[in-house]
């Protein structure tokens, strides 16, 4: 029996409705980043796979996460994959303090309601993979795994 219950609520955090669809189109974002260099523009990095992280300060599950996710971007940022965080907070201090404090080494950008609303994020933190083509390939509502995510990243 507990098996079967871990295995339910393992299907509920990996595909637990918060985020787009699989195979949908990523929808076009255009946000700014918290150390205030530039922005971070989704349309720029067509022809690479990306990988959005959406968190806020405050989410105790994003901060736990926060070293493994690192260690995945060290990784795969040889295979020219992208990886950014988006900031649920709008707020460019508190955002550009948990990148400092958590340590994340990838750009953190701050939603203004942009990628929130556009991708249908109901839960905190949720990952979703973009291919090269602008297709979301995978989506998690929760902290996925470092196997997960490095499987996600090796079927590109």
């Amino acid at each position: 029996m507990y098996a079967g219950v871990a295995g339910l609520f393992g299907v509920l955090v990996t595909r637990g409705g918060s985020g787009p669809s699989e195979g949908a189109a990523a929808k076009p974002f255009d946000l700014p980043l918290a150390s205030g260099a530039g922005s971070f523009k989704l349309e720029e990095h067509r022809g690479k796979p990306v990988l959005l992280e959406v968190f806020a300060s405050w989410c105790g599950a994003c901060e736990h996460a926060a070293p493994m996710v690192d260690e995945v971007y060290q990784e795969a940022k040889q295979n020219g994959v992208v990886f950014v965080g988006v900031s649920v907070d709008n707020d460019a201090a508190a955002a550009l303090r948990v990148q400092k404090q958590w340590p994340i080494t990838y750009p953190v950008a701050v939603d203004d309601g942009q990628v929130q609303r556009g991708y249908g994020v109901s839960l905190l933190p949720t990952f979703v993979l973009i291919d090269r083509d602008g297709t979301v390939k995978r989506v998690s509502s929760g902290v996925p795994s470092r196997r997960t995510l490095s499987r996600w990243l090796s079927e590109l």
